[in-house]
C-alpha cells in the first residue's frame, strides 16, 4: 500500500453513474489523526478530507460542515470549519476533465456524526464512516513494528535462506558470550542456537562470570562440542571486563558478540560468511558487519523488527542502531583500544565507532539474524532499567568526536537510548545567501539578516555566499534552525542539510525522502502528527540520505561549484536538485535530513498529493541512468521495506 494520492483514490473509488450524470460529486475521501492534544495520550480529533468535484468548466460548490452531537437533536448542531487545502484537475479515462477542490474538517473524536453539504449534495458521516476511514488510515500508516504478520514474514525469509546451501569453506568465526547468572533455560536455548548454525567453522568463547552458579554449571557440563570453550572469570568483571576477557581468548578471523540470553537464526553465521567472501572477491574484506534484528517476547514470539539502513554516520550519532550481532575482523581489534568501564553498557557502540574510524569497509547484511529477548530487567523490556548504559552512550559518542577532532555538543534524546549531536557554527562564520530564484518568506529573510548580524558576516551577493539556501516563500525558517543547518553543513564531507517541515495544521510535510524504483521521490512519514516519530523514531533522528527535500535545504557553495551546479549563479529546479543530491552521494558527500531544525509551512497544502507527472517520470529515468542501482532500491533505505510505502512497511513477495 503506497501513499494516498488523488489519483489512487479515484482509481479505487471512481465516480459513479449518478455523479457522472449530475456532473458533480461530494466525497469524504480520508481521515487522518490531527496534531491536537498530547500525542502520547492518544488522538482527540481527526482531519477529514472533503472533495467537492465538478465537471469542467463548472466550479465545485463550496461545502459546509456541521457536527451533530448524539442525542442533542438539530438544536445541538454546530458548524465545523472546512479549511481550503488545494485545487486539482482530474482527467478521467475518457479524457473528461473535472475540477476537484480539497478541504479539511477538524472534527473532535467526541463528535460521532457530522454532515457535509455542497449545493444539493450531502454526505453524512456516522459510525460506519468512522470505522471504514479510520481503519484505512491505520492500515496505511502501519509500519513494520506493528505488523501482525511479521512472524510469518520472518518464517518465509528463514525458509528462503535455509534453502541456500551454507558455505563449507571460509573464515573461522569466533563468538564471544559473557554470561553472568544466566537462567539455565535461557542459557541452554542460547547454546542450542549456536550449535544449530549451518556454517560449521566457528568457536564459541563463553566467559563464565559466575563460577559459583550451580544452575549455569550444570548446563555447561552438558556441553560436548569441542568448538565451545568456557573461559572461567575470577568473578564478575562487568560486561566490559568479561567481554574483553573473551576477546583475548578468541582464535578466529572474525569476532561476533552474542548476549547470554539471546537467540540466533540458524543461518546467522552463514549469511555473515557469504558477505565476507563477497567482499574478499572485490579486495574489500569487511572490517565490520551487522544485520537486522528483532525482539522475542515471553512466549517466544518474534516481534518489533529493527530493519536497518547501511552504515549511516549521522543516524549512528543519534543512537546505536547497529546494536546486536556486531561482527569485527579480529586483526582490527588489535588496532583499537578495547572498551573501558566508562562505556559499560555501551561497549558495542564504542567499538562500532572505533572500527569505523579506521576507514575499513562496513557491511550491512539485510536479514533478521538475531533475536533480542525481552526479559525482566533487560533494556529490551524496560529501557529505564539501565540508566548507566544511556549515560555510557553519551560518553561513547563524545569519545568518537574527540578522537576524530570534531567539536559538537552531545545530549540525551527525548527517547531512551537516543542522543542529539549538534555541531556549532564555526568561527569565523560562513556567509549564507539565497540561491538565485529562491524566495524567502519574511520569517526566513529575518533569520538570514539576524544570522549575518549575530555572526558578523557580510550580506553576500549572488555567487558570493559560502553556503546557499534553497527555499520557497511557503517555508518559514527561524534563526535557531538556520544555525543548526549551518553547523551541520560546515562539517567535512557534507553537501547539504534539510530541516524537517511541519504544516500549519501540525502534520509533517517532510521527514525524510527516498527515491522509488522509478526514480521519483517519496516523502517519508508525510502527514503524521509532528510528535509522531514513525517507525523506530525515524522522523526524529537525523540520517544521511540519497536525496533530501528539494524545496528547503542548505548546501555548501564550494561543493555545488565542484559538481557544476552553482545554485548562486542559476536557479535549480526540483529535478535538478535531486540530480545534485545523487551526484553528491556518488562523490561520497552526505545529504543530511536534520529533524532538530524545523521549517514551517505558511500556506495550505494538499493532504493527498498527486501521482508523478510524465515530466517527473522522465526525470526519474534520468536519475536511474545516473545511478543504475536505484532500480534495486534507494541505497540509503533497506531492501526489506516496500519502496512504494512512505511508512516503512515490510516488503512482501
Amino acid at each position: 500500500m503506497g501513499e494516498l494520492t488523488l489519483d489512487s483514490y479515484f482509481a479505487e473509488h471512481p465516480l459513479d453513474a449518478g455523479e457522472l450524470r449530475r456532473g458533480r460529486a461530494l466525497r469524504l475521501a480520508a481521515c487522518l489523526r490531527s496534531d491536537e492534544g498530547d500525542f502520547s495520550a492518544g488522538p482527540v480529533s481527526h482531519l477529514w478530507v472533503v472533495l467537492s468535484c465538478a465537471r469542467a468548466p463548472r466550479r465545485p460548490h463550496a461545502p459546509r460542515c456541521v457536527a451533530l452531537p448524539e442525542g442533542r437533536g438539530p438544536a445541538g448542531a454546530r458548524p465545523v470549519r472546512l479549511a481550503p487545502l488545494a485545487r486539482h484537475e482530474l482527467t478521467l479515462a475518457g479524457g473528461e476533465r473535472w475540477v476537484v477542490e480539497e478541504r479539511a474538517a477538524l472534527v473532535p473524536d467526541e463528535v460521532d456524526r457530522f454532515l457535509v453539504v455542497a449545493g444539493l449534495l450531502r454526505v453524512a458521516a456516522g459510525r460506519r464512516a468512522h470505522r471504514d476511514l479510520l481503519g484505512a488510515y491505520d492500515a496505511r500508516i502501519a509500519n513494520a513494528s506493528v505488523d501482525a504478520d511479521y512472524p510469518a514474514w520472518l518464517a518465509a525469509r528463514r525458509e528462503a535462506l535455509l534453502a541456500r546451501p551454507a558455505p563449507t569453506e571460509g573464515p573461522l568465526m569466533s563468538i564471544v558470550t559473557p554470561a553472568f547468572r544466566t537462567p539455565p533455560r535461557l542459557l541452554r536455548e542460547m547454546l542450542q542456537g549456536v550449535l544449530a548454525q549451518t556454517y560449521r567453522r566457528w568457536e564459541l568463547v563463553l566467559v563464565n562470570a559466575s563460577p559459583g552458579d550451580a544452575g549455569m554449571r550444570a548446563v555447561l557440563d552438558e556441553l560436548a562440542d569441542p568448538r565451545v570453550r568456557v573461559v572461567e572469570a575470577p568473578g564478575n568483571l562487568g560486561i566490559v571486563g568479561n567481554t574483553n576477557l573473551g576477546i583475548r581468548a578468541c582464535r578466529g578471523d572474525y569476532v561476533s558478540f552474542l548476549d547470554h540470553d539471546d537467540l540466533l537464526e540458524p543461518c546467522a553465521l552463514a549469511e555473515l560468511v557469504r558477505a565476507i567472501r563477497e567482499g574478499e572477491k572485490d579486495g574489500r574484506a569487511p572490517g565490520l558487519l551487522f544485520c537486522d534484528e528483532d525482539n522475542v517476547d515471553g512466549s517466544g514470539r518474534p516481534c518489533l523488527p529493527l530493519i536497518k539502513p547501511p552504515l549511516n554516520a549521522d543516524l549512528l550519532l543519534s543512537n546505536d542502531y547497529v546494536l546486536h550481532w556486531l561482527t569485527v575482523r579480529r586483526e582490527l581489534l588489535g588496532s583499537v583500544a578495547l572498551a573501558s568501564p566508562e562505556v559499560e553498557g555501551a561497549q558495542d557502540y564504542d567499538l562500532t565507532f572505533k572500527i569505523c574510524e579506521l576507514g575499513t569497509p562496513v557491511v550491512r547484511v539485510p536479514q533478521v539474524l538475531y533475536h533480542w529477548r525481552i526479559t525482566d530487567g533487560s533494556s529490551a523490556g524496560d529501557p529505564a532499567s539501565k540508566e548507566y548504559a544511556q549515560e555510557a552512550g553519551v560518553r561513547a559518542i563524545e569519545g568518537h568526536l574527540a578522537r576524530t577532532g570534531v567539536s559538537a555538543e552531545v545530549r540525551r534524546g527525548w527517547a531512551y537510548f537516543t542522543y542529539e549531536t549538534r555541531f556549532p557554527v564555526p568561527a569565523p562564520a560562513p556567509s549564507v545567501g539565497l540561491a538565485r530564484g529562491a524566495e524567502a518568506s519574511p520569517t526566513t529573510a529575518a533569520a538570514l539578516k539576524a544570522y549575518a548580524q549575530a555572526r558578523g558576516t557580510r550580506a553576500p551577493g549572488v555567487g558570493e555566499a559560502d553556503l546557499v539556501l534553497f527555499v520557497t516563500r511557503e517555508h518559514d525558517l527561524d534563526l535557531a534552525s538556520l544555525e543548526l543547518l549551518v553547523g551541520h553543513v560546515c562539517r567535512r564531507g557534507t553537501f547539504c542539510a534539510a530541516p524537517r517541515v511541519v504544516r500549519a495544521d501540525g502534520l509533517l510535510d517532510y521527514a525524510g525522502m527516498i527515491l522509488r524504483p522509478d526514480g521519483t521521490p517519496l516523502r517519508m512519514l508525510r502527514n503524521l502528527p509532528q510528535d509522531d516519530g514513525g517507525y523506530v523514531g525515524r522522523a526524529q533522528r537525523p540520517y544521511d540520505a540519497l536525496v533530501v527535500n528539494p524545496e528547503c535545504f542548505l548546501a555548501d557553495g564550494r561543493e555545488l561549484a565542484r559538481l557544476g551546479l552553482d545554485g548562486t549563479a542559476a536557479p535549480l529546479a526540483s529535478g535538478d536538485a535531486l540530480e545534485a543530491f545523487v551526484r553528491a552521494h556518488a562523490a561520497g558527500l552526505c545529504n543530511v535530513y536534520l529533524p532538530y531544525a524545523t521549517a514551517r509551512l505558511n500556506a495550505p497544502r494538499s493532504l493527498m498529493g498527486r501521482d508523478p507527472s510524465p515530466e517527473e517520470l522522465a526525470r526519474g529515468e534520468r536519475l536511474l541512468a545516473l545511478l543504475p542501482e536505484l532500480a534495486e532500491g534507494d541505497p540509503s533505505h533497506s531492501p526489506s521495506f516496500d519502496p512504494w510505502s512512505p511508512y516503512y512497511r515490510l516488503l512482501r513477495g
